[in-house]
């Protein structure tokens, strides 16, 4: 018979484990809102993203959300497969694209958004005006945390 070691939780396993379940269960709960407009989450996070940011290059966006070029690739053609968005030739530099929304983009955006503001709203509303300015400064170390932990 093999003796197992217990295993002992580090300190904040609990925490960890608490935030990465309200992670889970916000994408949960945006997908399924966002899927009533035939939209996914990236999808939604693409549009949004060239809605504040119209002009942006592929790999712009890519960077700001944190994409792997070919999976932004891939949503794009769908999105521009829609006519949702626009890759139009950079005028100093044809083979750059730059992305925009169509007005059926932007129709759907103002939507995708008040889809996303309903979630955000009920995460608030639990919480205090403090409660939210230190839940953001907390998490906001603990990314820094993880970027440096992933940088070494």
């Amino acid at each position: 018979m093999t003796s197992r070691k217990k295993l002992r939780k580090p300190r904040g396993f609990d925490t960890w484990l608490t935030v990465g379940r309200t992670n889970l269960k916000v994408h949960r709960a945006l997908n399924l809102l966002l899927g009533e407009l035939d939209l996914s989450l990236a999808q939604h996070e693409i549009l949004v993203t060239i809605h504040r940011h119209s002009g942006l290059t592929q790999r712009e966006l890519s960077e700001q959300l944190l994409l792997i070029k070919s999976n932004a690739t891939a949503i794009l053609k769908k999105l521009e497969a829609r006519g949702l968005v626009r890759r139009t030739p950079d005028s100093d530099d044809s083979r750059i694209k730059r992305l925009s929304l169509t007005r059926s983009g932007t129709a759907l955006v103002q939507k995708s958004f008040a889809v996303q503001t309903r979630v955000i709203h009920a995460m608030a509303s639990v919480l205090s005006d403090d409660e939210l300015e230190q839940t953001a400064e907390t998490m906001s170390r603990v990314g820094d945390a993880i970027d440096e932990l992933i940088s070494r």
